[in-house]
């Protein structure tokens, strides 16, 4: 399988991310969206759900409906 995006938000989930190949999938990184994490910067304004679907169009694939 191939062009699968991870969304990788925490230490924990971002640990996972060396076993992932970059090369056939996009792998997005940033901290965990709870309050503790993401009132720190860690998480308000990555565009993951954006970015995700940019990177689904330019492969021919389905966007998601994040709503």
């Amino acid at each position: 399988r191939t062009n699968v995006v991870f969304l990788l938000w925490g230490n924990y989930a971002r640990q996972k991310g060396a076993k992932i190949d970059r090369t056939k999938h996009l792998v997005l990184e940033s901290g965990h969206p709870s309050p503790m994490s993401a009132n720190k910067g860690y998480w308000f304004g990555n565009r993951h759900f954006s970015q995700t679907n940019s990177y689904l169009i330019s492969k021919g694939l389905q966007p998601i409906d994040w709503h």
